[in-house]
């Protein structure tokens, strides 16, 4: 009965507010997307950190984890450790002895591949964001609308009853709750991913360190 109030109230809404909740509706299937996406991508990369992290600290050498990862599948940890397979391979052509300024050049590349693999994380995490934002601030807007068309309702009736106040007032706070709504979840969501990014990130200068001192040895 109350899902019916609410769905006819949208219905006989002026055309303003119409166009406030499709537009939160819009923000809010796209944060819900991204939330789904984010969630398996990190849990994922999560698993994969996991993994490489205990196989290069059972490794003999740096040797040895070329031929367990050459087969290995497409994610962060394995272009870490790849990144630094061909950056090393490239400075032996150059040079077969590793000299510390070619040590302290492979510890820089790892460097620029983990802030590329944590730019490529971050993507759409900042749309989370915008929408936790702004979307209260559009359903306020709706809300002002609205209750501006019931005060110029009340002019042009010239009455304050309750039953002429009361449908313009109700249509116009549904988009406050309805922008609420949008945002709330968006912004647990993105404090939520922010701080499980910090662990991914904190694996992959771990990785690096393990794949150092695997190749200095």
């Amino acid at each position: 009965m109350y899902t019916g109030g609410v769905l006819s109230m949208l219905l006989s809404a002026g055309p303003v507010a119409k166009a406030v909740v499709l537009i939160l509706l819009c923000f809010s299937i796209f944060s819900w997307t991204i939330i789904f996406f984010k969630l398996r991508q990190y849990s994922k990369t999560e698993k994969d950190g996991e993994r490489f992290i205990k196989t290069i600290r059972e490794a003999d050498s740096f040797k040895k984890m070329v031929s367990i990862y050459r087969g290995g599948s497409d994610n962060a940890f394995y272009r870490l450790f790849f990144t630094a397979y061909k950056e090393l391979s490239s400075i032996k052509s150059e040079n077969p002895g590793i000299s510390k300024d070619y040590f302290n050049r492979l510890e820089n590349i790892l460097k620029i591949t983990i802030s590329e693999e944590t730019e490529r994380l971050e993507r759409r995490l900042s749309f989370l964001a915008t929408t936790a934002n702004t979307a209260p601030f559009i359903g306020l807007f709706g809300t002002v609308w609205g209750i501006m068309d019931a005060f110029r309702e009340i002019g042009i009736r010239g009455t304050t009853s309750l039953a002429v106040v009361a449908p313009g007032i109700s249509e116009a706070l549904i988009a406050t709750a309805i922008g609420l709504a949008t945002a709330i979840p968006a912004v647990l969501a993105y404090n939520y991913f922010l701080g499980r990014l910090k662990g991914i990130i904190s694996k992959m200068e771990n990785a690096s360190i393990y794949i150092l001192n695997s190749i200095e040895k």
